[in-house]
């Protein structure tokens, strides 16, 4: 009897990671400011210069997911090379997360496998061979960024940067919210490559293939300014079922808080919690229909309780707790 209900027991729990698990996709939205990216395309720089772009190509390692209240999870032994001529979309793979907060990635190659030999890898690998060449060589490694193209109001003047070193491996994060909607978890993050020409100037052109100068400064920019979250439209999600979504009392005074849901079916919603800087706070996760939730807010300040429905807030109430 034992045995068996070990068996049970373990038979259960592996059921039960195998639903949680959520399929992960990361989407770059390539862009130059508010327009989609496009090659030979003019745009400007922060400093008013004209310039087009004829190559872009960067290296993405080391991704990691921030979710659930602040686990990390890592997405081991994934390189990407980006080209902007492409649309960039990623599987990440299947993980036991529901409610992204932030992801974190590299510019470049970490420093175990920047030097080591690109023919190492079979064809396919982003860290084989490329062409054109995204190496530099064994002692240098690899280019983690090259950003080609024209400057100038005439679209004459060559800029080239190739931008490497391990001292220029630099980490990005992003804040975001991304939640699961029928087993899959879209992340998307918008890159404009205009900010990565920031400070730079263009209009007399410049060629620096290195670890210094305004190749350094191009991957210090991808670093701070080119990836943010994507605001992108929602869409229109039926929530004409719902009758009742209410949070009280409001202004809350001893952090006890009572959310009710009611509708006309027999469905199920997710609720988020957040701060007013849209951190979240509790997630509630598959709530039935026509139930209550009790909620403990330990800190004064305003909130926002987010009704989810399909991976969308439909309906958001503002909560005061002093």
């Amino acid at each position: 009897m034992t045995k068996r209900l070990f068996f049970l027991t373990a038979l259960l729990l592996f059921c039960l990671s195998t639903f949680a698990q959520n399929n992960l996709q990361l989407n770059i939205h390539h862009k130059l400011g508010e327009a989609d990216f496009a090659m030979d395309t003019g745009a400007k720089n922060n400093i008013d210069h004209d310039f087009n772009v004829k190559r872009l190509q960067y290296y993405i390692s080391e991704i990691s997911i921030i979710h659930d209240g602040g686990t990390e999870t890592s997405i081991d032994d994934l390189y990407i090379l980006v080209d902007a001529k492409f649309a960039t979309e990623v599987d990440l793979g299947d993980y036991d997360i529901n409610l992204v907060e932030s992801v974190n990635f590299y510019i470049g190659v970490d420093d175990e496998h920047n030097h080591l030999d690109p023919s190492s890898y079979q064809s396919s690998h982003p860290l084989a061979p490329q062409l054109p060449s995204m190496h530099w060589g064994w002692s240098a490694g690899y280019r983690f960024l090259a950003y080609e193209g024209f400057g100038s109001s005439s679209f004459n003047q060559l800029f080239e940067l190739h931008g490497l070193g391990d001292d220029n491996y630099f980490k990005t994060e992003i804040p975001l919210t991304a939640i699961a909607a029928n087993n899959d978890i879209v992340i998307d993050i918008d890159a404009d490559y205009a900010r990565g020409l920031e400070d730079i100037a263009l209009n007399s052109g410049v060629i620096v293939h290195g670890e210094y100068g305004a190749a350094k400064v191009a991957l210090q920019n991808f670093r701070d300014y080119v990836f943010s979250a994507t605001n992108t439209p929602t869409s229109v999600v039926d929530f004409s079922e719902i009758s009742q979504f209410d949070v009280f009392p409001n202004p809350v005074i001893d952090g006890s808080v009572t959310i009710i849901i009611a509708a006309t079916q027999d469905l199920t919603y997710d609720v988020l919690v957040t701060d007013v800087v849209g951190r979240k706070v509790t997630y509630f996760d598959a709530v039935n229909s026509n139930s209550s939730l009790e909620l403990n807010l330990n800190q004064q300040g305003m909130y926002f309780v987010n009704l989810i429905k399909d991976g969308q807030p439909v309906i958001t109430k503002k909560l005061i707790a002093q």
